[in-house]
């Protein structure tokens, strides 16, 4: 079975979306099918992913970059507002990218949605529509893109989860923000507890995202203070060896993939965070991961 991770934190501006578009991307070029959702209303990955492969939304105003893109209809909404009766229909919510990476576009528009909508039945949306279609069988990795706040849209991607990632950037605020991360994440197998009984969720792991090849002496003490800390050794959290390097090019063009880019150092970078992506998911489930070779 393919493993449904979610990349969150409570505070934004970390590279979450970056590393789940990084790590995903990586992912399909190296042959894995790879599904990516996105469950934050502000939909900065669908962008991303769109100018990519030259899509845009039905309600996008006509540009001089956009002009011959093609009109996407896919979008999360349509899993958030079906029943359990009537069902969301995959073709019409999957687009294909290609032959290994295909997307859940987001949809600004979600944002109207989180007052609308509540109870349990659509907060099991996303997970009931991943088990309706076996798309872990589909899929190898199924990553899902958060918005940085504990709300309908966290709980219900967590609740389709096997695993989270969350992706930090040293300073003052990092620490609260994994605190925040954790007290949440234990807030919800307590409300859900049947769900987590029989199918836990587990860590992956904190990976330090945007960091200078050479950091500051300010950046490497914040990781210092964040490494020890005694609060968050309470968390038993596993940190990657591996830090996510600043590429000044990530930030200029939302279109940009390292994997396609021409920097030598990220590639490397990307590659040795993905292998140790993959040890932490055999470790974390060496049995499935045995199954699936």
């Amino acid at each position: 079975m393919g493993h449904v991770i979610t990349f969150l934190n409570m505070k934004g501006g970390v590279g979450k979306t970056t590393l789940c578009k990084e790590i995903g991307y990586y992912l399909a070029s190296r042959g894995d099918r790879v599904l990516l959702i996105d469950v934050d209303p502000q939909a900065n990955l669908t962008q991303s992913i769109f100018k990519k492969y030259r899509f845009k939304h039905t309600y996008e105003r006509e540009n001089e970059e956009n002009r011959n893109f093609k009109v996407c209809t896919s979008s999360i909404n349509m899993v958030f507002n079906h029943s359990y009766i009537e069902k969301a229909d995959k073709e019409n919510v999957i687009l294909n990218l290609s032959d290994n990476l295909s997307i859940i576009p987001g949809d600004l528009n979600t944002v109207f949605l989180e007052r609308t909508l509540g109870g349990s039945d659509k907060e099991q949306a996303l997970k009931n529509f991943i088990e309706d279609y076996n798309l872990t069988d589909d899929f190898k990795y199924i990553f899902l893109d958060c918005p940085p706040t504990y709300s309908f849209y966290t709980t219900a991607a967590l609740l389709a989860s096997d695993f989270y990632v969350s992706p930090i950037y040293p300073d003052s605020y990092s620490i609260l923000g994994l605190d925040l991360l954790f007290k949440a994440i234990e807030k919800l197998k307590s409300v859900h507890r049947e769900r987590f009984k029989y199918r836990p969720i587990s860590q992956i792991g904190v990976i330090f995202s945007n960091i200078p090849r050479t950091p500051s002496t300010g950046v490497q003490n914040f990781i210092d203070e964040i490494l020890t800390s005694e609060k968050l050794k309470e968390k038993e959290i596993f940190f990657f060896t591996n830090f996510f390097s600043k590429n000044s090019h990530i930030p200029k063009d939302v279109g940009y993939f390292i994997v396609d880019g021409e920097s030598s150092n990220s590639k490397m970078n990307i590659e040795v965070i993905v292998e140790e992506f993959d040890e932490r998911i055999v470790q974390l489930c060496p049995q499935n991961t045995a199954n699936q070779a």
